[in-house]
């Protein structure tokens, strides 16, 4: 495949296959993945590979995330679609695999009266960090699915950070999003695209 039929073919997975998946494929796509762009080159992200009994422990957490997440979920799907999730959230459909993206731990003030300018000077680390884990994680997703493997960005996991972070034992990091992997299981359908999101300038 070519990389716009690896971008346009990708899904996110909620169910998988009970197959392990060879370390040195996951050091591949790892280690490709590292190439991401980021912030002034600064790299501020950390990877963590998680299965077996640690993911055992992990699963407890993300499952509260989920009761946490339900209320939200029900406001904007019907039941049928709000059980499916929940079940992924206690499962994460049996991948084999977790990856946990991380990234330094900061904290400032933000107040209500702050302009555009002075709000950015202040969350510019913070900022450039989350956009660059999020460049990490697309790198992730594409080459995990060039390899024939299934992934899910979830970020609703954040509403357990605390619980996640205990879990994995990890006390200086922020989480960015937490990524099952494994052989897909299952192929949804593609959903569609929302028009009018490309806007041109200068070019009539």
């Amino acid at each position: 495949m070519n990389l716009s039929e690896i971008i346009r073919d990708r899904r996110s997975i909620r169910k998988y296959q009970d197959r392990e998946v060879p370390r040195e494929v996951l050091s591949e796509i790892l280690e490709d993945a590292l190439w991401a762009p980021s912030g002034m080159n600064r790299q501020n992200w950390d990877v963590y590979v998680v299965r077996g009994e640690h993911k055992d422990k992990l699963l407890g957490a993300v499952a509260r995330a989920g009761e946490l997440f339900k209320p939200t979920l029900e406001k904007l799907f019907k039941e049928k679609m709000v059980n499916i999730t929940m079940k992924f959230f206690q499962d994460l459909g049996g991948a084999p695999v977790v990856l946990l993206v991380y990234m330094p731990k900061l904290t400032y003030e933000i107040r209500p009266d702050m302009g555009a300018s002075e709000r950015y000077r202040i969350e510019h680390n913070r900022y450039t960090n989350m956009l660059s884990a999020a460049a990490l994680i697309q790198n992730l997703l594409l080459l995990a699915e060039a390899k024939g493997l299934g992934t899910c960005w979830m970020t609703a996991p954040k509403n357990a950070e605390e619980l996640i972070n205990e879990a994995m034992g990890i006390t200086d990091k922020e989480i960015v999003s937490i990524i099952p992997l494994g052989y897909p299981d299952q192929s949804p359908p593609a959903p569609p695209r929302k028009a009018d999101k490309i806007h041109w300038l200068g070019f009539e």
